[in-house]
């Protein structure tokens, strides 16, 4: 089904860490349904506008002038104007055949590339963003009218969790929903586990949990940090990642031997670092719809790298956890982590991990690649869409 028409992924950040982005364009590459696949994001500090991946992608990053503006709400309309004219100016005339939109920033111009060059529209929600922590007042109002107008105008929607599916399968039943679970690629081959125990000098009769991804509220950071600083917890946790939170993490660090910090890896190296732990942790806090459904990259990560996962006690994630025995559910409060941390033992640690690579093996990004390139499939079979 080669042609020479595009299928581009429209997405508002400068791509090259957007892992999800990255793993769906070439899956999507590597079907060969398409002469050329592009993906519009966003020109930062430190990035070219042009870029083309190893196997023949492209990026093209929008520069705007418009950039330094404040982030008040009538200057991210003057931002967003510019960018729908960059980006419309840029491909109206591209014999676009599939829109991949990545998110909802970008929905109203992919809408209107679809009616200016007949392209099919995929609508891909990386999560429940009309659900948020700290959504409210104008912005919620706008993001849920956006999606009530655009939603029905799409071809196909994608979406990350059975939950969030579900959420939007009831509000749009005419819309076909697909899930495509954000899970990393697996190694090919099995690598060297980063020693992370003897990097950070964990005593032999202790755990090292392993928390990966942003740092910021919401995610129970501040759980992790009160629960694992409490008299009698024996066990020493690692956050590795970046966001708002970093200080505090630091500096809880630096007043209790049992808080570790390292800055966050490249994607192709989480795996690796995520092996010299001995268990994973995902004590998402139930503080808004879009948190009650989410299933978290950091859940995967840790179960690809072979690590039992404390997960706190949400739909979604607590399902998998129990699906596979693949860990413990806990109550996402300070106390009750503690609790549960003064009674788990490393020789407890290390008998749920035995088998579990093999009870987890078929979570795996080649199962969601299918369903997502056979999304692609039936859409271009239907009309096919471009000129």
């Amino acid at each position: 089904m080669k042609s020479s028409n595009v299928c581009l992924h429209i997405v508002r950040n400068p791509v090259s860490h957007d892992s999800r982005v990255l793993k769906e364009t070439r899956s999507v590459h590597q079907g060969r349904l398409f002469g050329q696949v592009e993906i519009a994001g966003f020109m930062e500090p430190g990035y070219s506008e042009t870029e083309t991946l190893d196997d023949g992608r492209t990026i093209w990053r929008a520069s705007l002038r418009t950039r330094g503006l404040p982030k008040d709400l009538l200057s991210q309309g003057i931002k967003y104007a510019e960018w729908f004219h960059r980006l419309v100016r840029r491909y109206r005339n591209a014999p676009l055949q599939v829109i991949h939109c990545h998110d909802l920033a970008p929905l109203a111009i992919a809408g209107r590339l679809k009616q200016l060059t007949g392209a099919r529209l995929i609508y891909d929600a990386h999560e429940l963003e009309t659900e948020t922590v700290g959504a409210g007042g104008v912005r919620q109002r706008l993001a849920r009218r956006l999606e009530r107008r655009l939603i029905p105008k799409v071809d196909a929607m994608i979406t990350v969790s059975p939950s969030i599916q579900a959420w939007y399968a009831e509000r749009y039943p005419r819309t076909a929903i697909h899930l495509v679970r954000n899970i990393p690629d697996a190694p090919a081959e099995p690598e060297a586990a980063v020693p992370l125990r003897a990097m950070l000098g964990v005593p032999e009769d202790a755990l090292l949990f392993l928390y990966l991804g942003g740092l910021g509220r919401g995610r129970g950071i501040e759980t992790a940090l009160q629960a694992f600083q409490q008299e009698g917890v024996p066990h020493h946790i690692l956050f590795m990642g970046s966001g708002p939170l970093a200080d505090s993490v630091r500096s809880a660090a630096s007043r209790d031997p049992r808080i570790h910090y390292k800055a966050p890896v490249p994607p192709k190296d989480v795996i690796a670092h995520a092996a010299g732990a001995d268990v994973g942790v995902s004590l998402i806090e139930d503080a808004c719809l879009n948190y009650r459904y989410c299933l978290p990259n950091k859940l995967f990560e840790s179960l690809l790298a072979g690590l039992p996962v404390l997960a706190s006690k949400l739909p979604d994630q607590a399902a998998v956890v129990e699906q596979y025995q693949a860990g413990w559910v806990v109550e996402p409060d300070a106390a009750s982590v503690a609790a549960f941390l003064r009674g788990l033992t490393r020789a407890e640690g290390a008998s749920i991990r035995q088998g579990l690579a093999e009870r987890v093996g078929e979570l795996s990004w080649e199962n969601e690649a299918k369903t997502l390139t056979g999304l692609y499939e039936d859409l271009l079979q239907v009309g096919g869409g471009g000129r």
